[in-house]
């Protein structure tokens, strides 16, 4: 999943700073490439539900 939605899923969770930056864009100032698959549609629902249920707890 993108970090904008995990952030929509955590709010504001001190435990939790997120940052709106694209993980290809921190892999693309490093010195190898990385290839990054994803986000994956097909298993959002399933990984938001786990962190739904992480962060309120």
């Amino acid at each position: 999943m993108t970090e904008r939605r995990l952030l929509e899923l955590t709010g504001n969770h001190a435990e939790n700073p997120t940052m709106d930056l694209p993980c290809r864009t921190v892999f693309a100032a490093g010195q190898k490439a990385v290839e990054v698959i994803g986000p994956v549609a097909e298993l959002e629902a399933e990984i938001a539900a786990l962190h739904i249920t992480f962060w309120k707890s």
